[in-house]
């Protein structure tokens, strides 16, 4: 063991040394921005007298994929602005106006078009920035550096004409928060990117080795003396709804709803926001790709619910939010088929608790200095019993829940900085009360190209609500600390993180392992600049290690080395090979407490590959295997994915792969006794997800979402798990069966309409089956073409959004 100390150590120092060679910067530009008296009208046409008393930007220079170079066209930008919005225009010159690629889709998405985009840091801290985008086909896109999910309300235009074309942008300070200062110096970008040549320019070119590209941006000048306006939006929706559910009798119980909420957001000043949400409504939000685990760790699924994307970045610091516990699964959901008697049955048992309300309280002061308060209640849930006689009671699967998370930070230049968070979870009566705190914090030295990043967490739980603090606490901890270099070609860090027995932020947050001490080294060589018949090139070395804290047995102990690249065609290839050479001791497969399984050594590989999305159709695909040497079981898979583009307006993606995992080892059941019986099992599945979207519109389209998913395993040997962590010979005696076939079968089809700025107008439909038998007789085709006979689930659902600027009312 300390032979592989000794290794890893020297490898860093290695590297430590090597990224001591440093990088000039660029000297930044200045840029003048020129007050108006009269708003120009957004229509694409940059024609007004105010654009020609304002100050022309030009000399933008190529990015990708030749840093340096001269763009293939010329780009001229103007900026203008008053008390109320900053305005874009810029003209993008184009010899062929008939090749610009102008495909329309969905805000956000990622579209075959050109597009501008203004990029702007208003605090000129280097930490923080919001990006406005427009295609050529008018498609606005908004994020900012920290939240991806940033959404504004603002207006763009855009025209092509014989000379390239134009676009138009109208972004109101209302849009984003900023200092409340007499004279604003900000950090300013402008992009463009031309997709038939895949050539993105910059008006202040970065360097791609550095970190931190902000400090490389324009400075800003002459915008003094803004009124920072009211920031206060209502949304209020209705929304009505058919709901079909199966019952016990395998038939559709129909229902229907009509209810109302509200989402406000409201700029308390211009350092402090509050988001707010009452008797929220998600039902156009996409379905969860529900799998079948037989891992020992619960399924993590993406949250598409708008509210608990939006500005929720800032509250993840430490790791103690995720917010599929807000509204999660009812904790005793299982139980209630084994409380009810046989003279009854279920009429309803909600699978989500109701969110009540939620708020979000967060800002930032001029010395970086930042608060921010996160709450969510979500309601009382009970299932519904009805005897023969139709007597009905209730069954409580979850409490009253009350989650409170507040985070403090101060930042400071180059992306330094400290934080604290707390995380509160509060339940009903007699249940698990739950607190965890984390503080850390990031250090940025040597002119930002080294990192040294620490964090500690505590969690405190109790069974006892009136004695919160009692004997029947538990208190766990954990500690984080890297140091990495993070600018240049060559990148690396050195990665230590320890979590003792008794840490778990489950209740908010989410954790799988405990009672470890993990380590990792990554060193990674990038090349930004082509060469030969490549454009860029990155592989990297990652070496991982870890051993429970209690017993000292090694958990994990593996190497990889991987490859990324993208070639002069745009073929994007990438792959990598991972060993593991030695037995772990796993102590989660065997689902008991203290006994652990040896889990085999393996040797895996994978490739993957994306050409080139310039073109109708495009193809996806990849092949991975895992060779376990030590009873010579594998998994392999495969996927392949098309996609399609249909002229302008329709945009398809069929993604299918297949997979099979012959030979496996893994956990069965637990016996009364105490046994643990392992299987010997071969476990196919399919996935299929086809994704189709018709735009009519910039503002109105239909957007398709088929997935189906089935998988099936068989088991044809049994074991018991040993105390030494190896499994006995076959089991002759045992009887129990544990093959299984599962699947599941989405649809969501939706048409949307943003019938005016911010304000929005669904129709959604979807259907749901899953059924899962305890066999696996069938084939995948068999099994589809029966599986649509079991009971399915409907949604018809209209919802009705509209967006108020109080602000800009108040001034009417």
């Amino acid at each position: 063991m300390k032979i592989r100390y000794s290794v890893i150590l020297l490898i860093f120092l290695y590297g430590f040394l090597y990224g001591f060679l440093s990088i000039s910067a660029q000297s930044v530009e200045k840029i003048k921005f020129t007050r108006t008296l009269s708003s120009p009208i957004i229509d694409g046409i940059i024609s007004e007298e105010a654009w020609n008393n304002s100050e022309t930007s030009t000399n933008f220079v190529q990015t990708d994929p030749y840093w340096g170079f001269k763009p293939k066209y010329q780009t001229e930008v103007k900026v203008l602005y008053d008390n109320k919005a900053l305005y874009i225009a810029a003209r993008m010159f184009d010899n062929y106006p008939d090749s610009i690629m102008r495909q329309i889709g969905l805000r956000d998405e990622s579209l075959h078009a050109d597009y501008f985009a203004f990029e702007f840091d208003p605090f000129n801290r280097m930490q923080e920035s919001f990006y406005f985008q427009v295609t050529a086909s008018g498609v606005q896109s908004e994020w900012k550096r920290s939240d991806e999910s940033y959404n504004a309300v603002w207006k763009s235009s855009v025209k092509i004409d014989s000379l390239g074309w134009t676009c138009e942008m109208e972004i109101p300070f209302s849009a984003f928060s900023f200092l409340k200062y007499n004279e604003q110096i900000w950090k300013i970008q402008f992009f463009r990117y031309i997709r038939r040549n895949r050539e993105l320019s910059a008006w202040c070119p970065e360097n791609k080795t550095d970190d931190n590209d902000i400090k490389y941006w324009a400075s800003s000048e002459n915008l003094n003396d803004i009124m920072p306006p009211l920031r206060l939006f209502l949304q209020p929706y209705i929304n009505a709804a058919v709901i079909g559910t199966p019952n016990q009798n395998n038939k559709t119980e129909w229902s229907n709803s009509v209810k109302g909420g509200l989402d406000l957001k409201w700029g308390i000043n211009q350092s402090c926001n509050l988001e707010m949400t009452l008797l929220p409504d998600f039902s156009q939000v996409q379905s969860d790709n529900l799998i079948k685990n037989l891992s020992a760790f619960e399924t993590v699924y993406s949250d598409y619910r708008p509210f608990f994307n939006e500005s929720i970045s800032f509250f993840t610091k430490g790791g103690l939010l995720y917010t599929r516990r807000i509204g999660r699964k009812p904790s005793k959901y299982n139980e209630v088929e084994n409380q009810i008697d046989s003279n009854e049955r279920i009429v309803t048992n909600p699978i989500n608790s109701p969110l009540i309300n939620a708020f979000k309280l967060y800002g930032k002061n001029k010395n970086g200095f930042a608060v921010g308060i996160f709450n969510a209640i979500t309601n009382k849930t009970e299932a519904t019993i009805k005897d023969s006689e139709n007597n009905k009671r209730k069954i409580q699967t979850e409490p009253i829940t009350n989650y409170t998370l507040f985070v403090v930070e101060k930042a400071f230049r180059n992306k330094s900085n400290v934080f604290l968070s707390n995380a509160n979870t509060l339940r009903q009566g007699n249940e698990i009360q739950a607190n965890v705190t984390a503080t850390g914090g990031s250090y940025y030295f040597k002119d930002g190209k080294f990192l040294v990043y620490l964090l500690g967490g505590m969690s405190r739980r109790t069974d006892n609500s009136s004695q919160l603090w009692d004997k029947a606490s538990s208190t766990g901890y954990k500690y984080d600390f890297s140091l990495a270099k993070v600018n240049g070609k060559l990148i690396y860090s050195f990665n230590r993180f320890v979590k003792d027995e008794l840490y778990n932020p489950n209740d908010m947050g989410v954790n799988f392992v405990n009672n470890e001490a993990a380590n990792n080294i990554t060193i990674t060589h990038r090349v930004f600049e082509p060469f030969w018949k490549f454009l860029n090139l990155q592989n990297s070395f990652t070496m991982d290690y870890s051993n429970r804290i209690s017993t000292q047995k090694m958990t994990n102990f593996s190497m990889k080395y991987s490859l990324f690249m993208t070639n002069s065609k745009h073929l994007t290839l990438w792959g990598g090979i991972k060993w593991r050479p030695e037995k772990i001791c796993d102590y989660y497969e065997s689902r008991t407490r203290g006994l652990f399984y040896l889990a085999p050594r393996y040797l895996s590989g994978n490739f993957s590959f994306s050409s080139d999305y310039r073109k109708p159709l495009a193809l996806d695909g990849g092949y991975a295997i895992i060779y376990m040497y030590d009873y010579k079981g594998q998994n392999q898979t495969i996927s392949i994915t098309p996609v399609l583009r249909i002229g302008n307006r329709i945009g398809m993606r069929l993604s299918n792969s297949f997979s099979v995992n012959n030979g496996q080892r893994g956990y069965a059941e637990t016996l009364d006794s105490g046994i643990v019986i392992f299987g010997k099992r071969e476990v196919k599945t399919y996935e299929n997800a086809y994704s189709i979207n018709y735009m009519l519109r910039n503002n109105l389209g239909v957007v398709f979402r088929g997935r189906y998913y089935w998988t099936q395993g068989a088991y044809s040997d049994y074991y018991k798990l040993q105390n030494d962590g190896l499994l006995s010979n076959s089991i002759s005696n045992y009887n129990d069966n544990h093959d299984f076939t599962y699947s599941v079968f989405n649809i969501d089809l939706s048409l949307q309409w943003e019938f005016a700025p911010g304000s929005m107008l669904y129709f959604t439909y979807k259907n749901e089956f899953i059924n899962e038998i305890l066999n696996a007789n069938k084939n995948y085709l068999d099994y589809f073409r029966n599986s649509f006979d079991v009971p399915q689930s409907y949604n018809f659902a209209f919802k009705f959004l509209y967006h108020f600027d109080v602000g800009a009312m108040v001034k009417k």
